[in-house]
């Protein structure tokens, strides 16, 4: 039940990334027509991804933490210790990227595509 849930959330995200990065279409040609290149508009989606990912990281670490801690004590009376599992966390973040990365690049590599900078077709 919890895979499905994940395919339904991962397959959210890549819609959302994927229709975020079409409607800049506008951006990247008015960016092309200051002088960016190609190479320096994926650069900077590069970075906006990268940024996203780890803010979310972190707000999502301290509400997990934060809701998980309080539970935990409630449910043990305070006698449970804290154990985060490192290697699955690392495992979650690292797809969480991949993911991310995927539904910025395979949109925006076709936004940048061709005549696509054309401010006409924007």
């Amino acid at each position: 039940m919890l895979g499905l849930i994940v395919a339904f959330v991962a397959i959210a995200v890549l819609n959302t990334l994927a229709m975020s990065i079409s409607d800049r279409r506008g951006e990247f040609a008015a960016l092309a027509l200051t002088g960016a290149t190609r190479r320096q508009i994926r650069r900077m989606l590069g970075w906006e991804t990268a940024a996203s990912v780890a803010l979310a990281t972190v707000l999502g670490l301290g509400v997990s933490f934060a809701v998980l801690s309080c539970y935990a004590e409630g449910i043990t009376r305070g006698t449970a210790g804290f154990a985060a599992p490192a290697g699955e966390l690392a495992l979650v973040v690292l797809g969480a990227a991949v993911l991310a990365a995927a539904g910025t690049w395979l949109p925006a590599r076709a936004a940048l595509r061709g005549r696509t900078l054309d401010l006409k077709s924007a």
